[in-house]
């Protein structure tokens, strides 16, 4: 009933509008005058009318044409069809539709992306999340009636999967964290300096236990701008993967420069490294190595890539030319 009251409005006044608009005409031009609008006879009124109506019809499939399709565009996504984008001859315009039309798909992108990768994480955490769990059953299964002998190695397997149960679910609350930016706070400076001597000298006291050790070689005066046990958490999760890998009696070397307003946080350690296809996938959640240490969850990249990308930072891999796997993290200085 809304459609219909406002389709008979707006014909009722595109007449008017057109008539006005000839009448304009008329009078820029200085032709207008009473005797003239009195000679003007119903074939001349009709005759404006109908020159009016067209170009208002003309002028409103312009403009609401586009949005028409923007609107077909936006159901189609409610629907779940997030594939869909706007036709690109939109592109072509030069009014704000044209912008609209590359921002509806450029958020299309993003939103396929999101939902994309959630469904993937959904899929790689059910599957983390079974082995532990099916580990877990079959131990406690032992433990009820294997025999009595066996029954402390096998209460020690269920100690050693529920910590790796919390260790897991510790690091998908975290990464949750920081997609939802719950609990963050205001970002402020603090001394970045000072973060990666604390973090090389909690690494080293770690790595001495697995006769290996945490170096800092360089440390250059930095001060960034961000949440800081943020970006703690993930200098803390690239030194520990690399301590995890690093071969026995070899060092994990940390450097801190600062050059040109950015901060370069060089993390080496003296492992297998990586094979050159996965250097770019290791920093998404569950993606491991084949020879990888089986004691990681598979998120301490993956955290760290989001917390270095949440503070305008890159972060990369590569294979250092001796062997071992160095990460690179950079950061606007404050």
């Amino acid at each position: 009933m809304r459609r219909l009251f406002a389709t008979i409005f707006l014909w009722f006044w595109l007449p008017v509008l057109g008539f006005a608009l000839i009448l304009a005409f008329i009078v820029m031009h200085g032709q207008f005058s009473y005797r003239y609008l009195a000679r003007l006879s119903l074939h001349d009124f009709m005759l404006f009318t109908l020159i009016g109506v067209v170009f208002c019809f003309v002028m409103s499939r312009y403009l609401t044409g586009p949005l028409a399709k923007l609107g077909t565009a936006a159901a189609r996504i409610a629907e779940g069809r997030l594939d869909t984008r706007v036709d690109a001859s939109l592109h072509n315009r030069r009014d704000e539709i044209a912008d609209l039309a590359r921002n509806f798909n450029r958020m299309a992108e993003r939103i396929e992306a999101l939902v994309t990768g959630q469904r993937r994480l959904l899929g790689d955490v059910s599957h983390e999340l079974r082995s532990p769990l099916s580990r877990l059953m079959v131990a406690l299964s032992l433990v009820k009636q294997g025999p009595p002998e066996e029954a402390e190695e096998n209460l020690g397997r269920i100690g050693l999967e529920a910590r790796r149960l919390d260790a897991l679910i510790g690091q998908l609350l975290a990464l949750s964290r920081i997609d939802s930016g719950v609990d963050r706070g205001a970002p402020a400076p603090f001394d970045l300096t000072n973060l990666v001597q604390e973090v090389a000298n909690d690494g080293d006291f770690e790595a001495r236990a697995r006769n290996r050790r945490v170096v800092l070689q360089q440390a250059d005066a930095c001060t960034v701008s961000g949440y800081e046990e943020l970006l703690r958490s993930a200098v803390e999760n690239v030194v520990r993967n690399a301590i995890r890998h690093t071969a026995e009696e070899t060092a994990v070397e940390i450097s801190l420069q600062a050059a040109n307003s950015r901060a370069l946080l060089r993390v080496r350690d003296h492992g297998p490294g990586v094979p050159p296809s996965m250097l770019s996938e290791i920093f998404q959640p569950f993606r491991r190595v084949g020879n990888s240490n089986p004691e990681g969850a598979g998120l301490g990249l993956a955290i760290a890539e989001r917390a270095v990308t949440l503070h305008h930072g890159k972060i990369l891999a590569r294979n250092a030319p001796s062997g071992g796997l160095s990460v690179e993290l950079e950061l606007p200085l404050a």
